[in-house]
């Protein structure tokens, strides 16, 4: 919350100090764009002045384009205030140490294992969608003089992957796009990125669910941002830490991943969801919903998203990367359209607008006939591979422990062996260790998406013979 008379800069007449005081809050993000000002009434109270002093310095402001007055309704920042460059503070030393941790040992041991592969290898740890499974969205016909006259769009997104979204089936259904836009972006991760950029500031605070991927991102400690991880313990989302942490460390954005979640596969109740949107309403932290398995839904009756819930103090992120594999690298952001406009201006500025090409992809694969029918088949498959997992785990391992979500494609399981990890590994069995999410090592996640027929029964032998 701001506190003007704290924050007045020491500069006199004090008319300039309230046009430097405002141009200071728009461009730490606190004052955003769209937003309503105080009444002057209450500026000259609060800064202790004539209130002459705060319509002088109003009146300059709108000069120079920062504000705008409604007659009647008040003075509100620019859509779009351009005040300087924006100075992205990416903390680029963080990528550049050659810092290695447990989790780089990991990854090493499973790309090595993965390189040495005859062909028995049941990949576990993979993060994605095996190419078989793929939806197979037909021949496309590409015209390269569209392609070269779509570069009209190359400053910002491309206009006709935007208007199918807007009217795709499975997004439609989930949000309403009133008072809304959708920013295009380079896949999930860059979303994420392109949203902490524009919202915060290095040292700025962020929670988030634990166990979860976002523990295994290095855009955080890129960006010099604080992350306070709230756990997630069998569908319970400890809402009084969450809370204990806000007031702790001022924690400016919450950010989960509430359907299918990365690594659990835990989807958070329609109550749970309530109680998060109550108390981040209660303190005003905006929350980030990460969406991109909402695709893989069987469930029938689909709990409400968070956006759907409270459109404007979530911004949605979702991406096709888990349908079409990483190489399609689009995704996309819904958000208010103050917070839009500067996710765009900053995204112009850190020249972060996807490919051309790969927007024109994803837009004839959304468009396809074959989209809908072969997202009811993969979500079939990989019911039946979850469900055909978990029934060889229960059989042979009947001491772990896991539950079994409607969508994904990942098991979440715990056990009492601390070295689970090796000894699959010795099995040609791989997995993600719950190190790399912010668990223990008794825990690990299992993507089911490979287990055709015949990997099922080389689970089930090399199951009955672990130690």
């Amino acid at each position: 919350m701001i506190n003007w008379s704290k924050d007045l800069p020491d500069i006199k007449p004090k008319y300039l100090a309230i046009i430097q005081l405002v141009k200071n809050l728009i461009q730490s993000d606190q004052l955003l764009p769209g937003q309503k000002l105080p009444s002057e009434r209450s500026l000259a109270r609060w800064l202790q002045v004539d209130r002459s002093t705060v319509t002088r310095a109003l009146s300059e402001l709108t000069a120079q384009d920062l504000v705008f007055k409604k007659r009647g309704s008040g003075t509100f920042v620019s859509q779009t205030p351009h005040i300087k460059p924006l100075s992205i503070n990416i903390n680029w030393q963080s990528l550049l140490d050659p810092v290695v941790t447990v989790n780089d040992n990991i990854q090493d041991q499973l790309m090595q294992a993965r390189i040495l592969n005859k062909g028995d290898l049941i990949d576990g740890a993979a993060d994605e969608l095996p190419a078989d499974l793929i939806p197979s969205l037909e021949t496309f016909q590409f015209n390269w003089q569209t392609h070269l006259e779509n570069h009209k769009y190359a400053s910002t997104a491309y206009q006709p992957l935007i208007d199918t979204l807007s009217h795709q089936q499975q997004l439609s259904q989930k949000i309403s796009l009133d008072q809304q836009n959708i920013v295009v972006s380079g896949g999930a991760a860059q979303s994420l990125l392109l949203v902490l950029s524009s919202l915060l500031s290095p040292g700025d605070a962020v929670a988030f669910a634990t166990p979860s991927y976002f523990n295994a991102t290095a855009v955080f400690d890129t960006l010099s941002i604080h992350t306070y991880p709230v756990p997630l313990i069998n569908s319970n989302f400890n809402l009084a830490e969450l809370e204990d942490n806000i007031l702790k460390h001022r924690i400016k954005l919450l950010i989960l991943n509430p359907t299918f979640e990365n690594p659990t596969g835990e989807t958070l109740t329609l109550e749970q969801r309530q109680q998060i949107i109550d108390l981040c309403q209660k303190y005003q932290v905006p929350i980030i919903e990460d969406d991109v398995f909402g695709w893989l839904s069987t469930a029938d009756s689909n709990v409400p998203t968070l956006k759907s819930l409270a459109p404007e103090n979530v911004i949605y992120i979702s991406s096709m990367s888990k349908l079409l594999g990483k190489g399609t690298r689009i995704g996309w952001i819904i958000a208010p359209r103050a917070i839009s406009q500067r996710l765009l201006q900053v995204q112009r500025q850190l020249d972060m607008i996807p490919s051309m090409l790969a927007q024109e992809m994803v837009n004839m694969a959304l468009t396809t006939p074959s989209f809908m029918p072969e997202l009811s088949r993969l979500t079939t498959i990989l019911q039946k591979r979850r469900l055909a997992v978990a029934k060889i785990f229960h059989k042979y391992r009947p001491d772990w422990q896991f539950s079994i979500p409607e969508g994904g494609f990942y098991l979440w399981v715990t056990q009492d062996n601390p070295d689970i990890f090796n000894q699959l590994l010795e099995k040609n069995i791989l997995v993600k260790p719950g190190t790399i999410y912010g668990a223990d090592r008794k825990a690990f996640r299992f993507n089911v998406a490979r287990l055709n027929d015949e990997r099922l029964d080389q689970l089930a032998d090399r199951l009955q013979t672990l130690v």
